[in-house]
């Protein structure tokens, strides 16, 4: 599904600093220049206020290399295996989901079993909003890794497989979380 604003003419390859045309090497690209950007955040992190700039923020560092709309909401309605928050949407049920989670104070003072629980819930709900063309994956990834070292965890995502994610992704879309919350308690620490 090509679509004129962020790919090339004629084509479904996204629009790239580097002019990559194939999309197999741009993957590649990605791929390396952002394992390298999430490798500085180990020490580094983005700093925000856990909002919807805050995720603005780690997407654009993690992807500057490779996009000039990197860290900018998108403009056009995607989808996968499943239908994201139409763009028109995003910034408003953004601002409802992270006032939310200020609500509920960032998750501070709550046993490791209910933050554990309300780490996958918001992780499933950004997801859901993906408010980015392209990067989104490892964007809310590192959001929520942040989130959980702020209170005191480590989160190893690499212990949990692409196909049990996008399982529990696809559950959590019909706000069935608990596939989501099983994969946390694997790799939160």
């Amino acid at each position: 599904m090509s679509d004129t604003i962020y790919c090339y003419p004629d084509s479904d390859v996204l629009i790239n600093k580097m002019d990559i045309r194939d999309q197999a090497k741009l993957e590649e690209a990605e791929r390396r220049l952002t394992m390298f950007r999430m490798s500085d955040l180990l020490d580094v992190p983005v700093k925000g206020d856990f909002d919807l700039d805050h995720l603005k923020s780690i997407h654009r560092y993690l992807f500057q290399d490779l996009y000039s709309w990197a860290g900018e909401i998108r403009t056009v309605d995607i989808s996968k295996s499943a239908v994201f928050c139409k763009a028109r949407f995003i910034e408003g049920q953004a601002d409802e989901l992270f006032g939310k989670l200020k609500e509920e104070h960032y998750l501070a003072g709550l046993p490791k079993e209910r933050i554990v629980r309300r780490l996958a819930y918001y992780f499933s709900e950004i997801n859901a909003l993906h408010p980015f063309r392209e990067g989104n994956g490892r964007t809310q990834r590192e959001f929520i890794r942040e989130l959980a070292l702020k209170r005191g965890y480590v989160i190893r995502f690499a212990r949990v497989s692409r196909d049990e994610m996008m399982e529990a992704s696809k559950e959590s879309f019909l706000c069935r979380y608990e596939k989501m919350e099983a994969l946390f308690w694997k790799a939160v620490q």
